[in-house]
């Protein structure tokens, strides 16, 4: 709180005393004695005394509005805060039309960082009062606790995990040895790189949010997400991918917004692989107490810095559905993706993408939870694939169930088993045909720890 409005403040405190104490008829003479003996020491600056004397005497005059005045000014001035709103409430209770009491009741809502309840007294005293001087000291001091509001939503978190576990195919390669060609009219080997191949994978990462409060409802967030995997057996495909994103949020009655860009680099095997930009924007609205809904919208663009047949650009949209009720937290999504090649020689890598999610937690105890997600994915080709004579029909299909145990407020172990089948059809006029590089499964199992500071 700034000096001018403490001093404005003390003295309006100690002149609305003195009046009260003018005003006060005879009542018995202890509690006149104690009264006097209290506004004494305060005037004279003497506030841990006063302070002392008010907690001898609580118990015979508590509930007094002039007795517990003193007492909250005695323990705003010893920085006994909780003290003092317990003493200013009972003022208030009783005489809520004390200005002077329900503003040093805010101020003490300040101090003890409840900001939201010192706002609504002031902005009730603001509406209610007819005092010109109160006036101007309650707009100075909304002010004050508007910023303090604003300076509390600044944050910084910082995430780091590690997992470590066995995945039998790691770069989505397909089992099979040899594979048709129809344009040669027979079957061609494999190169290791395109079959499956199993390992045992270690994850790191690192996230960071920095949360800055712009308004009340306003705020600029930035994000950066570090994650590297590598491999025991086959370091060539160890990979880096960072992700940088910025995002402005915002209120707009109950919906809550985002509108933002991201940057996601990727190194592969020692390599500057591929750069992904875009811009995206979300929202989410509850519905009731147990529902609620969001959206996002975005483009991107992939730029493929070894092979520029490899550049692709997107426009994405996607709705979700949230229950929530007791332990149980359920959600459900949809997404649609028009994926577009760059260059016209690549124009057999343009499709559309569908995605449909289901996912469920449910809260065990409040250290432990369980996890089951399940996700369908189609992808729909137009122009057959010139290095195989055909148009790609796929679908995948993904299920895991997991299990986290939450050991304190900055630890959290995770156990997943993950499970993919990506099925691709060939189809050459009327003839079909399941043998295709595309096609695959994969089993992953990960044990990991995430630590949050």
């Amino acid at each position: 709180m700034s000096p001018e409005v403490r001093i404005l403040l003390t003295k309006m405190g100690l002149m609305a005393t003195a009046f009260m104490l003018v005003i006060t008829p005879s009542v018995q003479a202890s509690e006149v004695e104690t009264l006097n003996q209290l506004n004494e020491l305060i005037n004279a600056k003497r506030y841990q005394e006063a302070y002392t004397l008010a907690n001898q005497n609580i118990m015979a005059y508590g509930g007094e509005p002039k007795f517990d005045f003193l007492m909250g000014m005695a323990s705003l001035k010893t920085k006994a805060y909780e003290d003092a709103v317990f003493a200013f409430e009972r003022v208030v209770i009783i005489k809520p039309e004390w200005e002077q009491a329900r503003i040093e009741l805010a101020r003490s809502y300040y101090y003890i960082n409840n900001l939201a309840a010192a706002k609504n007294e002031l902005l009730k005293l603001k509406k209610e009062s007819t005092n010109t001087d109160f006036g101007v000291v309650i707009t100075r001091f909304i002010e004050q606790v508007d910023k303090a509001i604003i300076d509390k939503k600044r944050s910084f978190k910082q995430i780091a995990s590690f997992s470590t576990g066995f995945d039998s195919n790691i770069n989505s390669g397909t089992a099979l040895n040899e594979v048709y060609l129809p344009q040669l009219g027979t079957e061609i080997p494999l190169s290791q790189a395109s079959k499956e191949t199993k390992d045992t994978p270690f994850n790191i990462s690192y996230q960071a949010q920095y949360q800055k409060a712009l308004t009340q409802n306003s705020a600029i967030i930035g994000q950066l997400g570090l994650y590297h995997t590598d491999y025991a057996n086959t370091p060539q495909f160890e990979r880096t991918l960072a992700d940088i994103t910025v995002n402005y949020q915002d209120v707009l009655g109950s919906l809550t917004y985002q509108v933002g860009m991201f940057f996601r680099p990727m190194i592969l095997d020692g390599h500057h692989y591929r750069n992904q930009y875009g811009a995206l924007s979300n929202w989410t609205l509850p519905i009731s107490a147990h529902w609620s809904t969001g959206g996002q919208v975005g483009f991107g663009s992939v730029d493929n810095r070894q092979n520029s047949a490899l550049d692709l650009t997107d426009v994405y949209a996607s709705i979700s559905l949230k229950y929530r009720a007791g332990s149980w937290q359920h959600a459900l999504m949809a997404n649609h993706t028009d994926v577009s090649a760059v260059e016209p020689s690549s124009k057999h890598r343009s499709h559309q993408f569908f995605k449909f999610d289901y996912q469920t937690r449910y809260i065990l105890t409040a250290k432990h939870q369980l996890m089951f997600d399940i996700q369908y994915q189609k992808f729909n080709y137009d122009v057959i694939d010139p290095s195989f004579g055909f148009v790609r029909d796929e679908s995948f299909l993904r299920s895991t169930i997991g299990w986290r145990y939450i050991a304190n407020d900055w630890m959290m172990w995770q156990l997943h088993y993950r499970y993919s089948d990506k099925n691709s059809k060939q189809n050459i006029s009327t003839i079909q045909t399941d043998q295709s590089i595309y096609a695959y499964t994969r089993d992953e199992l990960s044990i990991g720890i995430t630590m949050q500071f």
